[in-house]
């Protein structure tokens, strides 16, 4: 059965004659009619009974008229399909991240986006850095964010730096202060981060000045730390994701670091195909929003993950 016969014989129906169907198909009379007779010998029934020189439709043609028109509107549907991946508006994106970037940062992104791209339908997944760089290495995920501490065939993967910052509570005294220095943060309550390289980092620029804090909690996600931050427990030093959304709440305010202290993780890619262009269209609203929250991203090129640099 031929899209032809189909779309002549719906002519027919709407236009009520072989000779006004013909019109519209730009057609010869005979040409109609010799579609519409091929198409009744396919079928096996007849589509029209004649009455005072007019076409009207047969019981069995009524019941087939119903299901060609759906097929002209799913054809006339893919018309906007056509549109909407023009647009970049159609589609499915697979994410997976980190706790640290899923539990705020990136879900503001998301949203943003889905409102750019209201048909793409989006799979956003957290889980550890090391099952994110399994998810895409199995190239069945088309961005990571995540922690890179080992090689990994398969992948690739963009270094995004910045820095650090420090989370107060707003009555604290230290909030009166334009930055913080290391020396500021001596004998205070510190909110540390468990198995956390930036701790090691802050435990070693301790250790060099002879400086020492208040250590009463540790904790596993930024998240967590900037909560108890909120609550006036005490203080932290932690990534300008998380720390940019929690100071967004009146009982937190952020303040930059006088010392640097870098923050560092990678954006991945599957490496076996190109970079999904909705992925690409993320990233680009994940790089405003930090502008927009005045981080300071320093992005490095496309690498392979077969071999890594430390970080």
């Amino acid at each position: 059965m031929k899209l032809s016969q189909l779309n002549a014989f719906r002519a027919i129906v709407e236009c009520q004659t072989v000779t006004a169907a013909a019109e519209r198909l730009n057609l010869s009379q005979p040409a109609v009619s010799r579609v519409l007779a091929g198409l009744e010998d396919r079928l096996g029934f007849k589509l029209f009974t004649r009455q005072r020189n007019r076409l009207v439709l047969s019981d069995e043609g009524q019941a087939f008229y119903l299901e060609v028109a759906k097929v002209f509107d799913a054809v006339s549907g893919l018309d906007n399909a056509a549109d909407s991946i023009r647009s970049h508006h159609f589609g499915t994106l697979n994410i997976a991240a980190m706790p640290l970037l899923s539990n705020a940062f990136l879900p503001r992104i998301l949203a943003s986006f889905l409102k750019q791209s209201q048909q793409l339908k989006v799979g956003f997944k957290t889980y550890r850095s090391e099952d994110v760089m399994r998810r895409v290495q199995s190239q069945t995920t088309d961005i990571g964010f995540a922690f890179i501490d080992e090689p990994l065939a398969g992948v690739k993967a963009q270094r995004v730096e910045c820095e650090c910052v420090c989370l107060l509570p707003s009555d604290s005294p230290l909030a009166k202060r334009s930055s913080i220095d290391i020396y500021d943060i001596a004998d205070q309550v510190v909110i540390r981060h468990e198995k956390d390289i930036t701790q090691r980092r802050i435990d070693a620029l301790l250790r060099r000045y002879g400086l020492s804090t208040i250590e009463h909690i540790e904790v596993s996600l930024a998240s967590t730390a900037a909560a108890l931050v909120r609550e006036g427990i005490g203080i932290a030093i932690t990534d300008p994701f998380t720390a940019h959304m929690a100071s967004e709440h009146p009982a937190v305010v952020m303040r930059p670091l006088v010392f640097g202290l870098p923050f560092e993780f990678d954006i991945l890619y599957p490496a076996l195909k190109p970079v999904h262009r909705h992925a690409e269209h993320f990233i680009e609203q994940f790089l405003l929003q930090a502008d927009d929250m005045d981080i300071y991203l320093k992005i490095g090129p496309m690498r392979d993950l077969d071999i890594i640099d430390n970080v």
